[in-house]
């Protein structure tokens, strides 16, 4: 099974080499940490001795998830080392900002799942044991570990509906990959449920809850400075302006969100409502600073320090790791990746201001916690999909609008999304708790470390 599975992952790296090769054309977006890819992690990460974890997170949302869950380990084991893998560049750069106290050259790409580079990797790090942090099922990593006596653990699991339908077809395949899982920590019981009748044994099964809801307990203790930062360079004189927050934006959203603002301004209350965009992925900073002109209005950079912030139209972050304290200065904030199918990002961050939050229609990626913030009344969100964007703008509009101009509205919707996040807090701790124990038992049977 494996080796056919190592086939088919290299006939399809060969298929896709035409898709990157045109990317990196096109778009100058390279394939960074490609040797690391392949087994050739930074020496900094080979064993020393002490005893290893390796997080695994894919990209941003995930690798912050991890902070709290991080934080609680370390307390408890502060001789043990801790390594993190990502698989984007973004998630690299958060994860090597976020994670550094704990270690310097910590953080590396995630390498390809074949088994001679799985080995290779495995040599260098020796972990203890591996925590993957959502659902990514890597056969070849889980069954090397496996083979060594290395518990793998998932935490914070979650099976989609739209991956469930493609799953249940591989169900004989993942039975077998599953086996090799010491605890799979799911968010829901639902998830649970799904990754069961995927081939899950129940007897490995826990539901924790979801991290994500905890991962402001650490942005709270260290936004103070990235707050004031921001406030510096992007709040102007007139602090009663509203500002709407655009975070995590795709393409195609910008131009919505362009045609809203000034439709907003139409009405004369509203005539100086600013907005910030802050685009999901860096490579897109430049064209969106060009479509914003392109517009008719005029932009701030966050990059660029010249000049006074009072006067412009558009704020655009254009750097990582501080969308979440820009929330802070909010009136009314939207969260992409919601306007086109692409699934949502996590809307726990601006609920951490009590902010009034508006959402499009795409929000598979994040249904349990959307379910709970509309079973509570602490969201808005439009109905339009993409293929109707006028009726988005129109929808957008008039969200914004009876926001804006409605503080009382505004102030109660933002409320109501924190008292949910307070009231799903302590999933992390759980499962900090349930990975310590894993871990104290594998250092007893090294006879190396104890807890």
């Amino acid at each position: 099974m494996y080796l056919l599975y190592s086939i088919l992952l290299v006939f399809w790296g060969i298929l896709l080499l035409p898709v990157f090769l045109y990317r990196a054309w096109r778009y100058h977006k390279y394939l960074p940490g490609f040797s690391q890819r392949l087994g050739q992690i930074p020496e900094t990460l080979n064993s020393c001795g002490r005893p290893t974890i390796w997080f695994h997170a894919c990209s941003v949302g995930e690798t912050l998830s991890l902070q709290p869950l991080v934080r609680f380990l370390h307390q408890r084991f502060p001789e043990a080392r801790f390594v993190f893998s990502t698989i984007t560049q973004t998630g690299q750069a958060i994860a090597a900002r976020s994670f550094a106290a704990y270690g310097q050259g910590n953080t590396f790409y995630f390498p390809v799942d074949l088994a001679s580079i799985i080995k290779r990797v495995l040599d260098r790090i020796q972990p203890a044991m591996i925590v993957i942090i959502d659902t990514e099922i890597w056969p070849n990593l889980v069954n090397q570990a496996h083979r060594r006596g290395i518990p793998v653990v998932l935490a914070n699991g979650r099976i989609s509906a739209a991956s469930f339908r493609y799953y249940r077809w591989a169900k004989p395949v993942l039975r077998k990959v599953f086996r090799n899982y010491t605890l799979l920590m799911m968010q829901s019981e639902e998830d649970a449920r799904r990754i069961t009748q995927i081939g899950a044994s129940p007897e490995k099964l826990m539901v924790t809850g979801n991290i994500k809801f905890d991962k402001s307990l650490v942005e709270q203790e260290t936004k103070e400075s990235t707050d004031r930062a921001l406030e510096a360079d992007f709040c102007s004189a007139d602090q009663k302006a509203p500002l709407i927050v655009a975070g995590s934006t795709h393409p195609g959203e910008e131009e919505i969100l362009l045609k809203v603002l000034r439709r907003v301004r139409s009405f004369p209350e509203l005539g100086q409502t600013r907005l910030l965009l802050a685009p999901r992925h860096p490579e897109r900073f430049d064209e969106v600073a060009s479509l914003i002109l392109r517009s008719g209005f005029t932009v701030r950079r966050r990059t660029d320090r010249t000049g006074s912030p009072d006067g412009a139209d558009i704020l655009l972050l254009d750097t990582l790791g501080e969308l979440a304290a820009a929330y802070r200065l909010a009136t009314v904030v939207f969260v992409g990746g919601t306007l086109i199918r692409h699934g949502g990002h996590s809307i726990l961050e601006p609920a951490l201001h009590s902010k009034a939050i508006v959402l499009g229609p795409s929000m598979e990626n994040f249904r349990g916690i959307l379910e709970e913030f509309q079973a509570r009344g602490g969201i808005r969100q439009i109905s339009a999909g993409k293929e109707d964007r006028n009726l988005q703008a129109e929808q957008l509009t008039r969200e914004f609008v009876n926001l804006l101009q409605n503080a009382q509205e505004r102030e109660s919707l933002g409320k109501k999304a924190f008292s949910i996040l307070e009231a799903n807090r302590g999933a992390a701790q759980v499962t900090a708790d349930q990975i310590a124990v894993l871990f104290e038992e594998r250092q007893e049977e090294r006879h190396g470390f104890h807890g």
